[in-house]
């Protein structure tokens, strides 16, 4: 667990807490080895839509920070990533205007180990310019992966962990089966 806190804050705290929240596995279902390289693709995980409507209205920020390295390999274009994301957005469309504050995509080959690919922390990093007021010390990362997990290491973020079966480690602080699980624990 990370040193600064064992304990999710509570739900009136939250307004004063970024969420960094990863994409594939959080919020639509991964696919193996593959990517989501067009919105036929992108399937959302049960519940996502309904548990992101929560987390905006509890969380101060919310900034998306996704690697997307089919982009490097040139399986996907910088337009199927926005087709995809459209889709993503227009599965969204509520009363809130937006359910994120920041999108960040790193299109880098993992070889490449540009500062942007996570588990660098060059994402998180840009978000601060944007927002200076975000604190880390009052971050919280959403993922599903080591990378995502070891990105909060190296700025001290709480870790919470979405399950999934394609990556097997133990470096969180919280681990949810799914984005709905993690909004009924802050919501208790």
């Amino acid at each position: 667990m990370s040193e600064h806190s064992k304990f999710l804050p509570k739900t009136t705290d939250c307004k004063k807490y970024t969420l960094f929240i990863d994409r594939d596995g959080v919020i639509n279902q991964p696919i193996i080895d593959d990517y989501a390289k067009n919105p036929s693709e992108f399937i959302l995980c049960e519940g996502a839509i309904e548990a992101l409507n929560a987390l905006k209205l509890m969380f101060k920020r919310i900034v998306l920070v996704t690697n997307q390295q089919g982009i490097g390999k040139q399986v996907m274009s910088s337009q199927d990533l926005e087709n995809v994301h459209l889709k993503m957005y227009d599965a969204m469309k509520t009363e809130i205007n937006s359910y994120f504050d920041l999108v960040l995509y790193a299109p880098y080959l993992k070889t490449d180990s540009h500062s942007w690919r996570k588990p660098n922390t060059g994402m998180l990093l840009k978000a601060k310019e944007y927002y200076p007021d975000i604190d880390f010390s009052k971050s919280i990362m959403v993922g599903d992966s080591p990378g995502d997990m070891a990105l909060a290491d190296q700025l001290n973020i709480l870790k919470v962990r979405i399950s999934n079966d394609q990556f097997e480690f133990d470096n969180q602080d919280f681990i949810y089966t799914d984005l709905a699980s993690f909004v009924t624990a802050l919501s208790n």
